[in-house]
């Protein structure tokens, strides 16, 4: 009784424990593999610590990202998940950081308006950002925010507003995205999850697509 309670139990697991697993429901391969760091949620600026062993993992993403499509190398990635607490945060400031790291500049976008977290790790204001511009309250060079010296630039998500989905669909959200596209070699958008809500796959459509985490389970 206990091996066939066992045998289907792991029949009926669909959760997605390796790379493998990704393939075969995705039919993609995967561009990297990061061990999960319990610490992660604490310490989310992992590259920053030339010691941590997902540094590496980090460099890989941001080296098999820029190969992901040869003819067109993406410039502005939307970074998500199926559902929250799968790492998309933490992913999307460690790329951003990496890809910095090699010489680009870089901007990083608060684009989770329902639940900002990029300025509450990286320690900066996040009061006014891509909301207010979008809005036409304020113009990008005014709330753009240069973090560790210049080595990131950051736009925060700004004031929360009612409908973000319509205000990321919106046409000054489109400008907004080619004036970041002609400043930067590389957008990073931090996005919400995409079963919950819609506001990744809307920006998905407006970039050069998205760049999907997928947690262990």
């Amino acid at each position: 009784v206990g091996v066939a309670f066992a045998v289907t139990r792991e029949q009926l697991d669909t959760t997605i424990k390796s790379g493998d697993d990704l393939q075969e429901v995705t039919g993609m391969s995967p561009l990297t593999l990061i061990r999960l760091d319990a610490k992660s949620a604490r310490r989310p600026l992992l590259v920053m610590d030339s010691r941590s062993p997902m540094v590496e993992a980090f460099r890989t993403l941001r080296t098999n990202l820029k190969f992901a499509d040869v003819d067109h190398p993406p410039r502005q990635v939307v970074v998500t998940s199926a559902v929250a607490h799968e790492g998309q945060s933490t992913t999307a400031q460690n790329l951003a950081i990496a890809l910095a790291q090699s010489g680009m500049r870089v901007c990083l976008v608060e684009a989770d308006l329902r639940r900002p977290k990029v300025t509450e790790n990286l320690g900066i204001e996040g009061a006014v950002g891509l909301t207010n511009v979008v809005a036409g309250e304020h113009n990008l060079q005014d709330v753009l925010v240069p973090w560790n010296r210049g080595l990131v630039t950051v736009l925060p998500a700004g004031t929360t507003p009612s409908d973000p989905a319509s205000l990321l669909g919106s046409h000054n959200a489109q400008m907004l995205l080619q004036d970041l596209r002609q400043s930067f070699d590389f957008v990073v958008i931090d996005a919400p999850p995409l079963l919950p809500v819609s506001d990744a796959a809307v920006l998905a459509g407006e970039t050069d697509g998205a760049l999907l985490v997928v947690r262990h389970g």
